[in-house]
């Protein structure tokens, strides 16, 4: 049912977060300023391979008893891996993925809310579209199966490289599986950068909108490289997050950056960045 008009309240702002972003100052301090920005939740990647996971653990907690909410993002960097889940690896991604889902579903449990967690379609070298596609559809039932406290976020995938297939790059492969489910804990993660590189400009459609649960927003630079900070005016950010207010919208529009980007920056420079960042997409959800 479409639903609209909008408030702040029913959008969360969030940001992508890491232990490396809270330096010496540590999280209360760097928060400060973001937090009067309108931010008020924390995204945190799944994956224990990811250098400072014990950290990551830790930040998770602290994050929580300073009121921030939570959403997590699914294990998606290689080796993890969903291709060949509709198969005999089913049983072997599970045991990959399960530790790690089951830690988004104990903060579920333990804060009384349902958390959304984003994750990505099938990619692979070797297999076809129609068996990662299959591999993608039983991965998603599997999550909805397993996890009665969480709701998903099938998020729209970055351009393919060469030789490698993956599964919702576009706009309407990602809505045609969402859709296909009609479940209230499956949506769609809108990835504005993503959508912006696969030159997706065209004003998107209703039926899109209104299966938006998540959104990642950030800029890409003049290279062509993704997740900065809203610096660039690149990404056409306004004019979708406003069409996405219009649709009343309920979820969380996550600031999602790679720190690497900013290695070559300022300390100064990147607090003023994240800041006008936050109040950028407060102002353009408002």
């Amino acid at each position: 049912m479409r639903q609209t008009g909008n408030s702040m309240a029913d959008i969360k702002i969030g940001f992508s977060m890491h232990p490396r972003w809270v330096g010496q100052e540590g999280l209360e301090a760097f928060l400060a300023p973001l937090r009067d920005a309108g931010l008020s939740t924390l995204e945190f990647e799944l994956d224990s391979r990811l250098e400072m996971w014990d950290e990551t653990k830790k930040l998770i907690e602290q994050s929580f008893g300073l009121g921030m909410d939570l959403c997590f993002h699914a294990p998606y960097r290689l080796p993890h891996r969903i291709a060949g889940f509709s198969g005999k690896k089913r049983a072997k991604i599970i045991r990959d993925y399960q530790p790690l889902l089951d830690i988004a579903q104990s903060w579920a449990k333990r804060s009384g809310d349902q958390k959304t967690v984003v994750f990505h379609g099938a990619r692979g070298e070797k297999e076809g579209h129609s068996q990662l596609y299959s591999d993608t559809r039983a991965f998603c039932q599997w999550l909805l199966d397993s996890y009665p406290d969480l709701r998903f976020a099938l998020e729209n995938n970055n351009p393919t490289e060469a030789d490698v297939i993956k599964i919702g790059v576009t706009r309407e492969e990602v809505l045609e599986l969402v859709s296909d489910f009609d479940s209230p804990r499956l949506g769609i993660c809108w990835d504005m950068g993503h959508d912006y590189l696969a030159h997706r400009k065209d004003a998107p459609t209703t039926e899109w909108l209104e299966r938006i649960i998540h959104v990642h927003v950030h800029d890409v630079d003049a290279h062509e490289n993704d997740h900065f900070p809203l610096v660039y005016g690149k990404v056409p950010h306004a004019d979708w997050l406003g069409a996405l207010h219009q649709v009343g919208m309920k979820g969380i529009v996550t600031l999602e950056l790679k720190g690497g980007n900013l290695k070559g920056w300022q300390p100064d420079e990147i607090r003023k960045a994240l800041t006008i960042s936050i109040k950028t997409i407060a102002r353009e959800i408002a």
